[in-house]
């Protein structure tokens, strides 16, 4: 009885907390299993703040608007639903969604988007700058209008030598 120095000797707690049964460890237990759900919550936060520094952007009327013109493409109904969404929310901001508006039928659209283009494409990934790229190389080769195609061409050298 007398091998162990009091100082030795884990405590009840100590020994409590090794086989996970300590009312101390069950709490942290569920502390862990509520993080989720405010780390959820976080994120639904994050995501109304966001919509809200993005003015009519941000709206739910904006998202509906949006979304036609990628369902719209390809269908005769593009060129308005574009037109619709220019005239009130003005050029999107993704290259995903300009891209397709570089293929609407009307040149000043067509015009607009390529100095949009332009304009963001320092800030996109590597691969839609990449696609930014041959697509207005392809623009550059095939439209008809000849504006456009020249206006293609001096963006497509320009983003060329950006790299």
């Amino acid at each position: 009885m007398g091998d162990y120095d009091d100082d030795e000797r884990p405590s009840w707690r100590d020994i409590d907390k090794k086989r996970d049964r300590s009312s101390h460890v069950r709490q942290e237990r569920s502390e862990k299993s509520e993080a989720p759900k405010d780390r959820w919550q976080a994120g639904r936060q994050k995501q109304a703040l966001d919509r809200l520094f993005l003015g009519d952007k941000g709206t739910v009327e904006h998202d509906k608007l949006y979304n036609k013109i990628h369902k719209a493409y390809g269908t005769d109904r593009f060129l308005t639903t574009v037109q619709a969404y220019i005239e009130k929310y003005g050029l999107p901001d993704d290259a995903s969604t300009l891209l397709l508006l570089m293929d609407a039928k009307e040149v000043e659209i067509k015009l607009r988007t390529i100095e949009k283009v332009r304009e963001i494409h320092d800030t996109l990934t590597p691969r839609e700058k990449e696609d930014v790229r041959r697509k207005i190389s392809i623009v550059a080769m095939t439209e008809r209008t000849a504006d456009v195609k020249e206006r293609a061409r001096e963006v497509a050298e320009e983003l060329k030598a950006k790299g």
